[in-house]
């Protein structure tokens, strides 16, 4: 028994962990990288309506003042 275990532990070892998760990230990669040039010319007209979008509102002026008047006032006459 107390070899079973000694191999599970091999198994789950740190390393072997990170090497797992490093390979599936490769695999994704790899997948993707076709896909690129396809997805490069989708992604180019939101990104330049966003920056348009963010250059229209930091344009507008910060100090906008509403509600503020000059009215007559009612005076008395003698």
């Amino acid at each position: 028994m107390d070899g079973l275990l000694s191999n599970t532990k091999k198994l789950f070892s740190t390393s072997n962990v990170i090497g797992y998760i490093l390979g599936i990230l490769g695999i994704t990669v790899a997948a993707f990288i076709p896909l690129l040039p396809v997805l490069l010319p989708l992604l180019f007209a939101p990104l330049v309506c966003g920056v348009l979008g963010l250059l229209v509102y930091n344009a507008q002026p910060k100090n906008t003042q509403t509600g503020i008047g000059i009215r007559p006032t009612a005076s008395t006459q003698n």
